[in-house]
């Protein structure tokens, strides 16, 4: 299987918004720090040229690290990446977020499509009140639920990623740990509402990676700590 950004040995990657503007001391934070990667991505007011602009600045500031784009529109495609995350919500309540635009943009694009640089992400939105949830009008989840959508994932489809996203919220450490416990062999990624050293590091126990979002812009100063959780956390 194809992992030239050896995405199956992060811990901790941020996710940048292309939609929200990042301060030139989160920016030289990032680079003097390294997470293991960043993912360009969002869920609002994405297209092609924030996007391109978002990733060339990470460049110009030195970062050398991968970047990955997770893409929510065709339309923001760029390829000055490392690679492509296309995520496959399985909890979304249209078709369009499971396979709709994904075999739209087949159709388009497929002559211009590098199946190499493109990585699969089963995508579990937990909070259906977030704008990932309401856009892709995400069905609420419990435990169980979870815990099926994981074997989905892992059993039926064969996805290598499992993605659980709570978008600014804090994740349900049960329903979490359910997941978990199902799984065999699927690499499991959690999101949301990390902002502190110590929660980053409880939910590195539960998970194969985290990502951390929202606290780049809103205390970017926190961002040495979270990120040296990485050392520490088998």
């Amino acid at each position: 299987m194809w992992n030239t950004v050896n995405w199956d040995h992060w811990r901790i990657v941020l996710k940048l918004d292309p939609d929200k503007d990042l301060s030139r001391k989160a920016l030289d934070i990032i680079v003097k720090n390294r997470p293991d990667a960043v993912i360009v991505g969002g869920t609002q007011r994405i297209d092609f040229k924030n996007t391109k602009k978002l990733v060339e600045s990470i460049r110009m500031a030195g970062y050398n690290g991968s970047i990955v784009q997770e893409i929510s529109t065709p339309a923001a495609i760029v390829d000055n990446v490392d690679a492509h995350f296309i995520p496959v919500v399985l909890n979304a309540g249209h078709y369009c977020w499971i396979t709709g635009m994904h075999q739209a943009a087949i159709k388009k694009y497929q002559s211009y499509i590098n199946w190499n640089n493109i990585v699969t992400e089963g995508y579990l939105i937990c909070n259906v009140e977030s704008a990932a949830g309401r856009l892709t009008e995400a069905l609420p989840v419990d435990i169980e639920d979870a815990a099926a959508y994981v074997l989905l994932a892992e059993q039926l489809l064969g996805l290598s990623m499992f993605y659980i996203e709570y978008s600014g919220s804090i994740g349900d450490e049960n329903l979490i740990n359910k997941i978990k416990k199902e799984t065999k062999k699927i690499h499991l990624v959690y999101g949301g509402g990390i902002k502190s050293s110590r929660q980053a590091g409880k939910f590195l126990k539960m998970v194969d990676t985290i990502v951390v979002g929202n606290v780049i812009y809103e205390n970017p100063d926190v961002l040495p700590d979270i990120l040296s959780r990485r050392y520490y956390n088998n």
